[in-house]
């Protein structure tokens, strides 16, 4: 009832005129209080965003959600060379959220998700279906509401610290989207912010409901130091440890302890902007040392013509090992990375990886964007194999050339409202020769989403 309630509203909404953006990718970090005025009401569904609970404005009750539909084909996983074949189907995601403010030092933020999968072939992952479950649950206690402020938060949450999200992300693209169970502090003064944190990843099941929870085999932490304004400029500078007692690496499973440490500098300067990213992996896998690295880069140009184009250069390198038994993992681990951050397929992860892409984007009118580009993938090492997401091994790609292939990427997004955003991408993957000689094929994929939010 509640998903045939929510597309009766997304359909009454459709021709409604398009308003201000309000809704975040993160829906804990929405602010409302602008719609404490009834005046400022929108369509109906305002009503919900700011519910003041008493006398006190600081006091109130924002409710919300999001229907997302996600139609999707892909004719060759793993270039074919997996067990798994063609395959069409789609995935459905109701959430609902409850954001209670109890003046400017207690917040509690909680969430609901349904997440199905239908018409898959394959056996379905645990990114594809989690039913009726608490997705997101925790309480900040903050210091002050401006100024110098410390904020603890504690419970079931997402990590997000920056907008590119390569190696720590919200995992958007998937259907079940990732949380950790845990704690985090972050202070911030003018232009410095600190985070700390100590989480176990959530383990997501589907055999009932409210079955999710904390994973005790694998814990995150770290420490993460920012200087600068996203909206300008930034440096961070970070730690983290990642420990997983259960990890496969060469056919080899073992407790894996990865020690990272990384540099992020990201902004805008007129029409240029830039996003780098630096990290070393240090640690110990079973009785091996680890010693893996990454370095990315996305540079960008904006041009001031018809139609506002951007230009972007895109450079990715992600170690390999290099000598399988030589008592040293060089795999580099991309951690929790985004899914989408080459492309929606997933048919590539960040790991034993050379990339080099170029990609358009240009909005034709204020609500619709488009985009086109492509590059080539090759292996950093030739001992090691190719790796699609999550961190999976693609079988007989350990050939003596290094190429994985070259790709065409064509995206588009259209927002029709203030509530309704439409967005479809479509893939064609090329393998490089010395994969088609192990019977790789070309890998086409595209999807179709429709998103809904209130």
């Amino acid at each position: 009832m509640a998903r045939l309630t929510a597309i009766a509203v997304l359909l009454s909404l459709i021709g409604s005129g398009a308003q201000a953006a309000d809704f975040g990718l993160t829906r804990w970090s929405e602010d409302h209080r602008d719609l404490a005025d009834s005046a400022t009401h929108a369509t109906p569904l305002d009503a919900i965003k700011h519910i003041p609970l008493g006398d006190d404005p600081g006091h109130y009750l924002s409710l919300g959600g999001q229907l997302r539909m996600k139609g999707v084909a892909f004719d060759a996983p793993l270039f074919g060379l997996g067990t798994a074949g063609a395959d069409g189907y789609w995935f459905q995601r109701l959430n609902l959220h409850g954001d209670w403010h109890a003046g400017p030092h207690l917040r509690v933020f909680a969430e609901l998700g349904d997440a199905r999968v239908h018409s898959k072939d394959a056996p379905p992952a645990t990114v594809d279906a989690n039913r009726s479950d608490l997705q997101l649950a925790f309480a900040d206690l903050a210091t002050a509401d401006s100024g110098p402020r410390l904020v603890l938060r504690i419970g079931r949450q997402e990590l997000a610290f920056d907008s590119t999200q390569r190696f720590v992300a919200l995992r958007e693209g998937p259907n079940v989207r990732r949380a950790y169970d845990g704690a985090r502090l972050t202070g911030s003064a003018g232009k410095l912010e600190v985070t700390a944190f100590i989480t176990e990843p959530v383990e997501y099941r589907d055999d009932s409901a409210f079955d999710d929870r904390n994973n005790p085999h694998l814990r995150f932490s770290g420490l993460r130091v920012r200087r600068g304004e996203p909206a300008t400029s930034y440096l961070d500078a970070y730690w983290y440890r990642y420990e997983r007692e259960d990890a496969l690496f060469g056919g080899i499973r073992s407790a894996e302890l990865r020690e990272v440490f990384g540099l992020q500098s990201a902004g805008r300067a007129g029409r240029y902007d830039w996003d780098t990213e630096a990290l070393y992996q240090t640690g110990e896998f079973g009785r091996s040392d680890i010693r893996a690295w990454a370095f990315s880069a996305l540079l960008g140009r904006s041009f001031s013509t018809v139609w506002n184009p951007r230009l972007a250069l895109q450079l990715d390198l992600a170690s390999g090992d290099r000598q399988a038994g030589d008592g040293r993992l060089e795999t580099f681990n991309p951690l929790f990375p985004r899914g989408a951050y080459f492309s929606q397929s997933g048919l590539s992860d960040f790991s034993n990886l050379v990339h080099a892409g170029l990609f358009v984007t240009a909005r034709p009118t204020p609500r619709l964007s488009l985009g086109v580009g492509g590059g080539h993938m090759a292996r950093q090492s030739r001992a090691d194999a190719a790796y699609a997401q999550p961190l999976l091994p693609i079988p007989r790609s350990t050939v003596d050339d290094k190429s994985i292939g070259d790709y065409l990427r064509i995206n588009a997004s259209y927002r029709c409202n203030r509530h309704l955003s439409l967005a479809t991408e479509m893939l064609r993957y090329i393998p490089a020769s010395g994969l088609r000689d192990v019977g790789a094929d070309t890998a086409d994929y595209a999807e179709l989403v429709a998103k809904f939010l209130f």
